[in-house]
């Protein structure tokens, strides 16, 4: 999960998303930092991220965007 938290400090440095279980409840993403973190996620792993996919819930911890990035067939080091 590597990838992603580094994804995650290109938003924000300062954050320690390793002990969030919920970045949009403790403040440490909002609404303009997922839209940023979803185009970041699009252009490191070759995805679209479908509309119905754009719910707080596939974006709140590291393992939910693991998650989500494996609905579509992103796999290995993340």
């Amino acid at each position: 999960m590597k990838k992603i938290e580094e994804l995650l400090k290109e938003l924000h440095a300062e954050n320690d998303y390793t002990t969030s279980e919920d970045f949009i409840a403790d403040g440490l993403l909002d609404s303009f930092d997922l839209m940023r973190l979803i185009g970041l996620l699009e252009t490191e792993y070759g995805v679209r991220v479908a509309g119905t996919d754009l719910v707080p819930m596939n974006f709140q911890s590291i393992a939910a965007i693991k998650k989500l990035l494996a609905g579509y067939g992103v796999e290995g080091e993340l």
